[in-house]
């Protein structure tokens, strides 16, 4: 079996143009990649909660905005991963 790394994944798409800001890059060990996945849905869940209790209203629209930030670079890092994980499994390029 191959060794299981990140696939290339883009995501944060562009409001005006058909392509995507950033992108998990490939061959990162799948583990390496999981443990930053779980930090970014930590700080996620952290600023969300943390979201209603702003002393001023635009900080909370701040921290929503930063979780749900925060929860797509997370989804995209764990796609990268399973993507890559798929890829070992069958042996090579998926």
């Amino acid at each position: 079996m191959t060794t299981a790394t990140t696939k290339p994944t883009p995501f944060a798409p562009c409001d005006h143009v058909d392509l995507h800001l950033l992108a998990v890059q490939p061959d990162i060990p799948i583990l390496d990649a999981l443990e930053h996945a779980s930090v970014y849905l930590s700080v996620a869940e952290a600023l969300a909660a943390q979201a209603p209790n702003a002393t001023c209203a635009e900080h909370g629209v701040s921290m929503r905005w930063a979780s749900k930030h925060m929860l797509g670079t997370a989804r995209s890092i764990v796609q990268a991963s399973i993507d890559g994980l798929h890829a070992a499994h069958a042996g090579g390029e998926a």
